[in-house]
């Protein structure tokens, strides 16, 4: 038995349209049959539910196109820094699986923001490769990290991770340091020198000790949904098994690319651990660093055992996502 993924890792022109086709066809009908129970959480998830609630058609509509453009990003980073070696359409199909199968984020146009920007702060990162003069680009990169943290502030933990990896990509040095620094703080003291301006208080910077000491430990009952993210943390192991196996035949530069985006990713996953109560917010971003490593091994290691997880891996992400429609309308 010899199943070929070839298709999906280079597909023609007509398999890409249809399937970003089918991914909105499936984004739009479950619209109409599912609707995610809560409204986007934290400060800015409240006035954004004032401006466009989340359970609207627009907010769907408005999700699905940044998730294309969060598609069209990771195709174009892979394509200029080559971290899987090849052109392949694989994180993206990843990416559009899991982001039309998980039905909470359809609507939370927040957090696919905050994702799109924290995918293009890993882009203007790697970037800075070899270059210890990367003054600009640090401060561009950590400038757009703190806009982000406008839509999920928990991202602010971020900034000491890609610090570390700085080192990995061998562009650290103190005038680096030093402009990411103020790249990070400039959205802040905008944003707070325009509430002085106009109410005169500055009472809630009192409350920022508060924020960064709070935490919160994963804590899901739903069995449903810790069987099929325990499959998707089993697929993911064994994906960086594979990818570290396979490491020997890629340059260095790849390499230290690769251990970027995974340090990066295991930040997001500590916080959807630490920083359980805003989980759905991490999940856009947490789907891009996942397509990531999974297509590394779908594209570069073919074999019958990569083809069936991949199989696998979309039959539990479809089943997942008709078992909480049919739970739902059940209830309902």
């Amino acid at each position: 038995m010899k199943l070929n993924l070839q298709k999906l890792i280079v597909p023609p022109i007509y398999l890409t349209v249809l399937t970003y086709l089918v991914s909105f066809g499936m984004w739009v009908s479950t619209y109409y049959i599912y609707q995610y129970p809560y409204p986007m959480s934290g400060r800015i998830g409240t006035f954004a539910e004032g401006i466009l609630p989340s359970s609207s058609l627009a907010a769907h509509l408005l999700s699905f196109g940044v998730m294309m453009l969060n598609s069209f990003l990771l195709a174009q980073m892979n394509n200029k820094y080559s971290f899987i070696r090849t052109r392949t359409f694989m994180p993206t199909f990843v990416y559009l699986l899991l982001s039309t199968c998980w039905l909470p984020v359809h609507g939370n146009y927040v957090a696919n923001l905050a994702a799109l920007l924290l995918l293009l702060v890993v882009f203007l990162t790697l970037g800075m490769y070899k270059n210890s003069q990367a003054m600009e680009q640090a401060f561009l990169s950590s400038f757009v990290l703190g806009l982000s943290t406008f839509l999920v502030p928990e991202f602010v933990y971020l900034i000491v991770l890609i610090w570390v990896g700085y080192f990995f990509l061998k562009c650290s040095s103190f005038r680096v340091f030093v402009a990411s620094f103020l790249g990070l703080i400039t959205p802040w003291i905008l944003l707070l020198s325009t509430f002085y301006f106009l109410h005169d208080n500055l009472d809630y910077i009192y409350r920022i000790p508060t924020f960064l000491y709070k935490y919160s430990f994963f804590s899901h009952k739903n069995i449903s949904t810790n069987i099929y993210f325990g499959i998707l943390a089993l697929i993911v192991v064994f994906s960086l098994f594979q990818m570290t196996a396979n490491a020997r035949r890629d340059s260095i530069q790849i390499r230290n690319e690769l251990t970027f985006i995974k340090l990066v990713g295991f930040g997001v996953l500590m916080l959807s651990v630490l920083r359980f109560s805003n989980n759905i917010s991490y999940l856009p971003t947490i789907a891009i660093f996942y397509a990531i490593i999974v297509a590394y091994a779908f594209t570069l290691i073919r074999n019958l055992f990569n083809s069936i997880v991949f199989i696998m891996l979309c039959v539990i992400s479809f089943i997942f996502m008709f078992y909480r429609i049919i739970l739902y309308n059940w209830i309902v």
